[in-house]
């Protein structure tokens, strides 16, 4: 394989391509469903899979799977994807983590019902479930860096847990359903940003021996430098900020979910269970016996979806001794049982 150099990463950054040649000499084509449906057909299904969403003329809420992203099979299960140039605003949510990195240039990005105007070195990083929108209407170069959810947490949770700004990612994806959450740094044009998302790209393309790893490596250097330069300026949602306890309680259920009851919890802080209940609520909008409950869906839905384990085996390792108590928390919580969410999961990875 041949390898490419940071050089001719830039060259193909700035290089258009067929989606985006299209709608630069035709603007016309964005909202015209014929148009659109004859230039889809005329792609090739290696062109629709590199593409990360077909030109679109409706502004429906759309909703993108980690699956359509991710191989199971994926050592690495982060992905740096260039945005395409004049298309049609999608309005979406996603079940994994997404940054925007502005390589140059600017656009325009609505986050609920707030718009943020995005320039030359500007990131922002936008937890699972929030609806956004990108209007990148220019030849601007903006980067989509896509992080599976659980590769997410394990690389940062850890690491940058006692971090309050970004900590309040935890409260919005699985656990809670907030409206909006995001985090906005705006780092000027910052060098050492710009070569740590370039450097992690070209690992993601050359994908040299040792590349998993050392991407996973950068992705925290580049959060933590972000955290250390920018964190005072960050633009965050206006909303009240985690205590340290709050962070603590959290850690201890993250790390604890399989068997932690509400006293464990409450012996571990030296707090009542009722205090604790009451700051659970504050932080996170949900009783303890919910956030348990997320906390275990998630970890359920992930191996469904990533592992050929057997569904008694998956219901036991989240905390379900009995099988059948497991499936009937699954059913509720995601309105179908875990086979069934494993065969459309595994229908959508397969198509």
């Amino acid at each position: 394989m041949i390898k490419i150099t940071y050089e001719q990463l830039i060259k193909k950054l700035h290089t258009y391509s067929p989606m985006e040649k299209v709608l630069k000499e035709h603007p016309e084509i964005r909202g015209n469903q014929k148009l659109i449906k004859k230039f889809n057909d005329s792609l090739t299904p290696q062109q629709q899979k590199i593409m990360m969403t077909p030109i679109v003329s409706y502004d429906s809420l759309q909703t993108l799977l980690a699956t359509s992203f991710f191989d199971k099979d994926d050592p690495i299960k982060v992905k740096i994807v260039k945005h395409n140039r004049y298309t049609t605003p999608l309005t979406h949510n996603h079940d994994f983590y997404e940054m925007f990195y502005v390589l140059e240039g600017e656009f325009t990005q609505s986050i609920g019902n707030q718009r943020f105007l995005m320039q030359t070195g500007d990131v922002c990083l936008v937890p699972p479930g929030i609806y956004h929108t990108l209007y990148v209407d220019n030849p601007s170069i903006v980067l989509n860096i896509l992080i599976d959810s659980k590769t997410f947490q394990e690389i940062f949770l850890n690491n940058i847990i006692g971090n309050q700004i970004f900590a309040s990612f935890f409260k919005s994806d699985f656990y809670t359903k907030k409206i909006t959450n995001y985090i906005i740094f705006r780092t000027y044009g910052d060098e050492q940003i710009k070569k740590l998302i370039l450097d992690m790209d070209l690992e993601l393309i050359n994908k040299e021996k040792y590349y998993a790893p050392i991407v996973h490596a950068l992705l925290l250097q580049l959060i933590a430098l972000l955290l250390r330069k920018y964190e005072n300026e960050a633009i965050v949602p206006k909303e009240d900020r985690p205590t340290k306890l709050d962070l603590k309680l959290i850690e201890i259920i993250n790390n604890n979910y399989q068997n932690i009851t509400l006293s464990q919890l409450a012996a571990k802080t030296n707090y009542s269970e009722q205090y604790i209940s009451q700051r659970l609520k504050a932080s996170t909008g949900m009783s303890f016996e919910k956030y348990l409950l997320s906390r275990r869906m998630e970890e359920a839905q992930y191996l469904l979806r990533y592992t050929t384990s057997q569904i008694n085996d998956i219901g036991y390792n989240v905390g379900y001794k009995n099988p059948a108590t497991f499936i009937r928390a699954f059913k509720r919580f995601y309105q179908m049982t875990p086979n069934q969410f494993r065969q459309k999961t595994k229908s959508t990875h397969e198509e």
